[in-house]
């Protein structure tokens, strides 16, 4: 597996754990990744043997194998018990790992490895398939095999026989059986109608109302049922229920509490009352006809289907005079039910990205086959050269188990299997696992080539996705494409070639790569080697043998094949490949500007089409024309510099000396403009100095120069002045790949605080308390306590007892939700009482608490006076990159309340961002988010400039370096010693009230002057501060 791939997947199932503390299983793994389920299995055993020393990790196998007793047996034990649960296996079928997990108590409930019980370790059934009669009876009761159908109507016309209607009483008997099933639980209910059980009503005859009066019983029974659907899943019914299934039927049913229902295919209710209920009147002549009628239809199916016709016809007549009784009777038509049970459709999942539901796909992935010799030549050399033209590229070699290679940069595939014949496949193989759905093309090739990527890129974007590729080199057979100079395929080739890459391999029994590669896409597509496809020639050009650069290459750049070439073959000099790349980018320069130039005439040509009274034609032609402002607080601002300072660059700066980057950046222009009018007026004219120089940031066009030069005619010394306009544009927008991060990580937050911030900290932490631990938000607070040398820390005399008191306070109430606040006492050396001003000892102070911490944990360092919010820790999440970036958000900070609030009779509770209450303080430093393994990782670099502090002891020795000190604040020294990216952005959640600033006892004049500086400008706006001085002056006078 790819270690870059198998880190990501590690890093992703931490989080589950450590985060979520999740039990993790291989087969919940393989859905979360999409992953095989051995894949998923082989990233659990990594993860367990990476965590398992230092953070106190369990794990549970499966063992599946034959007992020595006989039988088979699964079983899931714990890692501990594997030994001890293999003695009863005679052979083990399987053993792997099952799920990882931190530590849990009642885990012998599942893996029981100790009692050898297997109701928790095992899948155990003991079924037999019931038969199809069985299933009727379940289904349908026992009533289903003597269904009766009793015509109760009496029929008559006008001709022979006429319908008429009477009352009588309709009963139900239920069988013995039929009641005791109901009795017990019967499916009837959950497949027909649910029919509670009633008393026998006589069917008594109203023509006859004597007490010797024959009775007769109606057994009935309502069977809703669809014909299609019994003849599909009841292919085997008998005989006599496939007749009954054939008719429709017909019957009235009543009951003490449910209505009369009267069916023919759709089933109509009709509901009589209990006190008087109504009969109709069926004669006894019409009961015996009926029943030869049912013997002659099932003797004769075709005179069945016409009763069938006349019965419709009959039950046509009776619903109507039924109607005719009681036309607002409700009927309940269920023809629109379902007749079966219809499967819970699964929730769509809407796919991360566009590209992903609608199919699309990035262009061109490079693989190139090489070995762990050449890495650090020719494959540096093509990753230097083409990896940022391409969509992705990957490095295939062959590496025993347990080897590193000897050069690291990202896509390096290692395959242990080190069979030379085996590698392609291998690559291909790879391929299919993880890249089959991501890109259109492919692009195989060996490392003994120059590949010209502009130009293969151009190739494959004019030419469709639809159809078979395989273009190439032919080799020593003509069907077949040579990889030593470069095989194109298409994402349908490398389908079919997945599923014959067994036959692939099986036949690979050649010592050629070309012949063995070539015949599996002969296998699979059918289609030869070619060099051309839609009318485009893919060209490729090989080199002599004896081919030298000095002296060949010369004549070598006149052919037009090499000018349009893809690959130049074979390259076995790394060198090489950088002089042909510098060859091929020059002409793509020139190329390019040469378009430039032609758009910039057509631009110029056609700029009076334009709509008139505007600025057609911005400068330089073509680029963007800049900021149009809407109002005066939207004009942009003219900076002026000369050769060392710059002046108002800000509205808080007067005068800055240049410096770093931006001395170097004036000068680089400077330099330009300088030879451009040499050159301009043939080294005529000598440079003396720069007159004046503005510059502006326009954030939609770039940065804007003018420069007024001086300079001396050589022949005539005079004096020449020349003002000059020089614009840089804003280059194409890159989105830079970061770790992928979650917002689930537990932030660990750290507040330092003296003896003079006492009632600060409480609250803070009581804001703390409704913020997040009420909220149950992931986070940990740890409190930094400084004592003074001579401050007492025990007993009822502690000098921060309240405080402590509180936290214990806080942490049993909260205690069910596992959210806790701890505390840390740092006792501070002689004549040292605060934390704010010395960088220093900020520094000693953060090292004292990493050591609190595993490295995998997330810190956030933040000051008194602030109110946390859940989207300024979610940020801090998310803006924080382990092994990648830290976070040092910009404060919105409080001006003094007594200036910001004077026309206002109360303060308000709640900082306001606004620029009359407050600024955004870009010299904040305070607040920083970083991982321990990062910081330990900065501090091991630094450790002999700013040494580390492990005790209280050391304070004192870091303390000396306050005089001369290297660093300001514990972010410039990850800006200077560390490669991590630092983020730095203003942070709108989070807002820090005025605090009153004390700069005595500042460690050097430096800090001093910081200290009076921070201090001045947190009083308020200018404005503020005039119209002060003004009311002081005239209350004077």
């Amino acid at each position: 597996m790819n270690t870059e791939i198998l880190n990501e997947h590690l890093e992703t199932l931490a989080s589950h754990v450590f985060d979520n503390d999740k039990l993790v299983t291989y087969k919940w793994l393989s859905k979360e990744l999409h992953v095989h389920v051995n894949i998923a299995k082989q990233i659990l055993w990594y993860f367990h043997q990476k965590y398992r020393n230092g953070n106190n990790i369990n794990c549970t196998y499966l063992l599946i194998g034959h007992l020595k007793e006989k039988g088979m047996h699964v079983e899931v034990v714990r890692d501990s018990d594997v030994s001890k649960a293999k003695e009863k296996f005679s052979k083990i079928i399987s053993e792997h790992v099952y799920s990882v997990h931190k530590p849990i108590v009642d885990l012998q409930l599942l893996a029981t490895a100790d009692s050898g019980d297997v109701k928790y370790s095992a899948i155990k059934f003991d079924a037999k398939m019931r038969s199809d009669k069985e299933m009727q009876i379940l289904r349908w009761g026992t009533a289903a095999k003597k269904v009766t159908m009793e015509n109760v109507l009496d029929l008559k016309s006008a001709d022979s026989t006429d319908l008429c209607a009477t009352e009588k009483n309709i009963t139900k008997k239920i069988s013995p059986q039929r009641e005791n099933s109901m009795k017990k639980g019967s499916l009837d209910h959950f497949f027909g109608k649910l029919t509670v059980p009633s008393k026998s009503v006589e069917v008594t005859s109203s023509q006859k109302k004597d007490n010797d009066a024959r009775k007769e019983f109606v057994e009935e029974k309502v069977i809703r049922e669809n014909k299609n659907l019994l003849e599909r899943k009841w292919s085997s019914r008998s005989k006599e229920t496939d007749e009954i299934a054939k008719k429709r039927k017909r019957t009235i049913m009543q009951n003490d509490s449910r209505d009369l229902k009267i069916q023919n295919g759709v089933e109509m209710e009709k509901s009589f009352p209990e006190t008087e209920p109504r009969t109709l009147v069926k004669p006894k002549g019409l009961v015996s006809e009926n029943k030869k009628k049912k013997e002659e239809t099932r003797r004769k199916e075709k005179k069945a289907e016409t009763k069938k016709h006349d019965v419709a016809e009959s039950f046509d007549h009776s619903l109507n005079t039924l109607e005719d009784i009681d036309p607002y009777e409700p009927r309940i038509n269920t023809d629109s039910k379902p007749q079966q049970i219809q499967k819970a459709r699964k929730a769509f999942v809407r796919p991360r990205y566009y590209s992903t539901e609608l199919g699309i796909r990035e262009k061109l992935f490079v693989g190139i086959i090489t070995s762990r010799e050449h890495l650090h030549s020719r494959d540096v050399a093509l990753n230097k050269t083409i990896a940022h033209i391409v969509d992705k590229i990957r490095y295939f070699i062959s590496i025993p188990e347990g080897t590193k290679p000897n050069v690291s940069f990202p896509g390096i595939v290692g395959f242990t299997d080190t069979r030379s014949i085996l590698k392609p496949f291998h690559a291909l193989k790879y391929i299919v696992d993880n890249y089959l759905e991501s890109y259109d093309y492919y692009f195989l090739t060996k490392d003994i080539n120059y590949i010209n990527a502009r130009s293969l890129v151009e190739f494959v974007n004019k030419i469709t996705v639809s159809q078979n590729i395989h273009i190439g080199v032919q080799s020593e057979i003509d069907t077949y494409c040579s990889l030593e100079s470069g095989i194109l395929l298409s994402n349908s080739v490398i389908r079919e070639m997945k599923s014959n890459l067994d036959w692939c391999v099986k036949n690979a029994y050649s010592d050629s790569d070309d012949v063995n590669f070539g015949r599996c896409i002969l296998h699979s597509t059918s289609m030869p080697c070619t060099n051309h496809i839609e009318g485009r020639n893919l060209t490729f050009v090989q080199l002599k043998p004896t081919f030298n650069f000095e002296k060949d290459f010369a004549q070598l750049t006149e052919q037009n094949e090499f000018q349009n070439s893809v690959s130049i073959y074979p390259v076995y000099d790394h060198k090489l490949i950088y002089k042909f790349n510098m060859y091929f980018a020059a002409i793509n320069s020139i190329k390019v500007h040469k378009q430039i130039n032609d758009i910039r005439k057509v631009i110029s040509a056609t700029a009076h089409l334009g709509p008139p009274n505007q600025r057609n034609i911005s400068w330089p032609i073509g680029n963007q024309p800049g900021n149009r402002p809407l109002g005066r607080f939207d004009v942009l601002r003219w900076s002026y510099f000369n050769m060392s300072h710059v002046f108002f660059e800000t509205d808080f700066i007067n005068i800055q000396e240049l410096k770093g980057d931006t001395k170097a950046d004036i000068d680089n222009v400077i330099n330009t403009a300088v030879n451009n009018i040499i050159s301009k007026y043939d080294n005529k004219l000598s440079f003396v100095r720069l007159l004046n120089g503005y510059l502006k940031f326009d954030a939609s066009r770039g940065m804007d120069y003018i420069l007024d030069l001086v300079f001396n005619e050589v022949a005539t010394s005079k004096e020449i002045r020349k003002r000059i306009e020089i614009c840089k544009p804003l280059g194409k927008v890159e989105i830079i790949p970061v770790p992928y991060v979650t917002e689930n990580t537990r932030i660990n937050i750290i507040i330092t605080i003296d003896l003079s911030k006492k009632q600060d900290v409480v609250n803070f932490i009581e804001h703390y308390a409704q913020n997040c631990m009420e909220k149950k938000c992931k986070t940990y607070l740890m409190v930094v306590l400084l004592y003074n040398s001579d401050s007492p820390s025990k007993g009822k005399s502690d000098v921060y007892l309240d405080v402590k008191t509180y936290i214990s306070l806080l942490n049993e109430k909260y205690k069910k939700d596992q959210s806790k606040i701890t505390w840390l006492s740092i006792r501070l050396p002689v004549n040292v009482t605060s934390v704010d001003l010395d960088p220093m000892l900020k520094i000693a102070v953060t090292d004292l608490c990493a050591k609190k911490f595993s490295s995998e944990s997330l810190v956030l360092l933040v000051e008194t006076g602030t109110k946390l919010k859940v989207d300024y820790l979610n940020r801090v999440r998310m803006n924080t990159i382990n092994r990648y970036q830290i976070f040092s958000p910009i404060p919105f900070i409080e001006y003094h309340p007594d200036i910001i609030y004077a026309d206002e009779a109360t303060a308000h509770d709640e900082v306001d961002v606004n620029s009359n209450y407050g600024k955004y303080d870009e010299q904040n430093y305070n607040n920083i988010a970083f991982y321990i393994k990062d910081y330990n990782a900065m501090r091991q670099t630094v450790e002999a400039n700013i040494p580390l502090v492990r005790s209280d002891k050391d304070i004192v020795t870091l303390l000396k370096l306050s005089k001369h000190s290297p660093v300001t604040s514990l972010f410039e020294m990850y800006v200077s010693f560390s490669d991590m990216h630092v983020f730095r952005a203003i942070e709108p959640t989070l807002k820090i009230k005025y605090k009153n600033v004390n700069c005595d006892d500042a460690s050097n004049d430096n800090i001093y002057k910081n200290c009076l500086k921070l201090r001045n400008n947190h009083l308020g706006k200018r404005s503020q501060l005039a119209r002060l001085i003004l009311d002081y002056q005239s209350y004077q006078t």
